[in-house]
């Protein structure tokens, strides 16, 4: 926990421009702007690497150019499911779930480095199973978020019965149906859903169909008619060619903020030194 300085108020370890920390075992970049305006959550999609997002698109050079502070978690091989279960695949209980991201990741990062606190401007997006993730971190931290997006998302694994990832995690759907449909279902909670969302989508999407974002923007419509969700349909595949052509999108739906969150240390500047330097080759402006 930080240090209380005098007067009561917390002084936080100031954030170099690529800062590295592991959470509960598991690992967490963190890629700072000079002068940080907001942070983004970047969640990966399944069984891609935490850095792919900044490596096959140009999101983190154009949030980077914004101000936007980047953290982006390894997620490994998760489905961002509330908990596992005695069915879950013994092989894939290793990596995160969504109560590590509320229960471990945010509260440290919050705590120990002063980010992600209430008071900033918070945002979170993903792509295929992270775009599932960020509807359920909504729901799950529902005063946190600004905004989210994501991007070829699937949102009610009912319409799948037989997804392999989805039995992985569950259990067949036929035998735990409330697994299927409960709070781990963001489309059959979209009336809880309160903050502003863009979907996107691949028409030609033959990894996630592109009915999970349809069917999801229309129970949202439906409960929610006047929340701020945006749907943006194209004639693209599940690949980085689409999620990079949605970069610019995605950060224009962002709210436009009008000052600049303070940084851990007090001041505007995060260049100073690290716990953990860099990945060789990682992060590439």
């Amino acid at each position: 926990m930080p240090e209380a300085q005098k007067k009561g108020r917390m002084s936080y370890p100031a954030l170099d421009s690529l800062q590295e920390v592991q959470i509960a075992g598991h690992w967490v970049s963190i890629v700072s702007p000079e002068a940080v305006k907001g942070n983004i959550l970047v969640l990966p999609g399944w069984n891609f690497p935490r850095q792919d997002w900044c490596q096959q698109s140009s999101l983190c050079r154009e949030a980077l150019s914004r101000g936007y502070r980047l953290i982006l978690p390894e997620m490994g091989k998760s489905v961002y499911s509330e908990r596992f279960f005695p069915e879950t695949r013994a092989d894939w209980k290793v990596f995160p779930n969504r109560a590590w991201l509320t229960e471990q990741m945010i509260p440290y990062l919050q705590d120990s480095l002063g980010v992600m606190r209430p008071a900033q401007a918070n945002y979170v997006l993903g792509l295929s199973t992270g775009g599932r993730g960020v509807a359920l971190l909504l729901l799950a931290r529902p005063g946190l978020w600004k905004a989210g997006a994501a991007l070829s998302g699937d949102f009610d694994q009912t319409q799948m019965p037989q997804d392999r990832l989805m039995i992985g995690y569950y259990g067949p759907m036929a035998q735990f149906p409330e697994r299927w449909q409960g709070t781990d279902n963001p489309t059959r909670q979209a009336h809880l859903f309160k903050t502003p969302l863009y979907l996107g989508h691949g028409r030609q999407d033959k990894v996630v169909p592109v009915s999970q974002t349809e069917i999801f923007y229309q129970a949202l419509k439906k409960a929610q008619p006047g929340l701020k969700v945006k749907l943006h349909l194209t004639e693209a595949q599940h690949d980085y060619a689409y999620w990079d052509s949605e970069v610019k999108n995605m950060l224009d739906f962002l709210p436009s903020l009008t000052r600049q969150v303070a940084s851990p240390g007090g001041g505007m500047s995060l260049f100073l030194p690290s716990i953990r330097k860099t990945l060789p080759g990682y992060f590439f402006l």
